[in-house]
């Protein structure tokens, strides 16, 4: 059966009654699962469903659930539980609920981009080349860092009813992030931003070093370049392969990382007692994800999906197979909003071509942003798609 799971946030669903929440999502949206936000960055959410109090939500983010602090004896870190729970669990009656309703339940874990946790233990977050330590980014090399994610899924797939864990950002930032009003006077351009997003933290000197790559000579180039940019003078490499050609220390530095990314979610997929996908979303380059082997190591790839016709969704399928091997690894995800969303006729007809496709799941974003109207939306997809893949 064609699967369609809906991005949620717990305080969504508890602020609107978890059962009668569910009970719109499976009736009235027609999907077949949901994937819930379990770790998250800090949020300003306004909310458009009538009724619901406060408007907008605010949370500095952290873990959606209460963790079970033995299984996080081996790392330095803790889970950072997000204020709004107090000393409540909704994860648990959730877990249930969906269970009850023969709901699939996916974990929806947003990894190494975390505002709480980062500010709580800011010696994990990720360091730029000049030493300046991120505000909400931990750095996917840093042991500790990795210990913590493993120990996170452990807790959650051994304690809740989760069918497949979806893990967002195992890996470095896709573009420079801030939660605060970001200031600059100049413009970074693809190299430049590149070699900004680069992290040069101690677990990334020392483990890098350990393998036999010469980070200090790759640290050095990417400070270079970094400062030829910030002082207005012109670059002669104009792409960043370009940029790594002419610096291979720093070339083989960002091999390496791409590694590190890959064998952090191979960690994950191990201890995992469930289906694992990934959010393909980045490149080599910036998130230091080497897509194929990432692929080898779970079990699919979510990526996103623009409303750009037939032929653009074909040659991205096209695509992520490549990855994947076949298309039983490929996941496309939907955003319902506005202004990505134009309208229902592109929506319901985007769902129902990657069920032509041969693609057997989809995630749509997100029932706490999304008017009511639009539960239909959802439902008339879903109608069409399932009814494609029955034909």
């Amino acid at each position: 059966m064609f699967q369609v799971n809906m991005w949620t946030y717990p305080w969504d669903l508890v602020d609107e009654e978890i059962d009668r929440a569910l009970d719109r999502l499976q009736g009235e949206a027609g999907v077949t699962g949901i994937s819930l936000a379990v770790t998250y960055h800090s949020i300003e959410q306004l909310r458009p469903h009538p009724g619901v109090n406060p408007r907008t939500f605010r949370s500095p983010g952290g873990a959606q659930f209460q963790p079970m602090s033995e299984l996080y004896a081996a790392t330095r870190l803790r889970p950072v539980v997000a204020l709004w729970l107090k000393k409540s669990n909704p994860l648990a009656t959730i877990s249930q609920c969906c269970e009850k309703r023969g709901l699939k339940l996916r974990a929806w874990i947003v990894c190494c981009h975390g505002s709480a946790t980062v500010a709580r233990y800011p010696t994990f977050a990720m360091k730029d080349v000049f030493g300046d330590s991120s505000a909400n980014w931990m750095c996917p090399v840093n042991p500790d860092v990795r210990e913590y994610l493993r120990a996170l899924v452990e807790d959650l797939t051994t304690h809740y009813l989760f069918d497949t864990i979806e893990l967002e950002r195992p890996s470095f930032p896709e573009k420079l992030h801030s939660h605060a009003h970001y200031k600059t006077g100049i413009v970074l351009g693809p190299v430049g931003e590149f070699l900004y997003n680069l992290c040069f933290c101690e677990s990334c000197r020392q483990a890098a070093k350990r393998d036999g790559v010469d980070v200090e000579a790759a640290a050095s180039a990417a400070m270079e370049g970094l400062t030829a940019i910030l002082s207005d003078r012109d670059m002669e490499a104009s792409s960043r392969e370009s940029f790594l050609s002419e610096n291979p220390d720093l070339g083989a530095f960002v091999e390496w990382r791409c590694g590190q990314v890959t064998s952090l979610v191979a960690m994950l997929k191990q201890v995992a007692g469930c289906r694992v996908v990934v959010h393909r979303v980045g490149d080599r380059y910036m998130t230091a994800t080497d897509w194929q082997a990432v692929a080898g190591g779970c079990d699919g790839l979510l990526v996103p999906c623009s409303y750009s016709g037939d032929d653009a969704m074909k040659t991205l399928v096209e695509q992520v197979c490549g990855d994947t091997g076949d298309l039983s690894g490929v996941e496309l995800s939907f955003n319902a909003c506005s202004p990505q969303c134009p309208n229902a006729e592109a929506f319901v007809s985007a769902v129902a071509s990657a069920a032509k496709l041969g693609v057997r799941s989809v995630d749509v974003y997100n029932y706490g942003l999304l008017p009511l109207e639009r539960m239909e939306w959802v439902r008339r997809a879903a109608r069409y798609a399932q009814r494609e893949q029955s034909d």
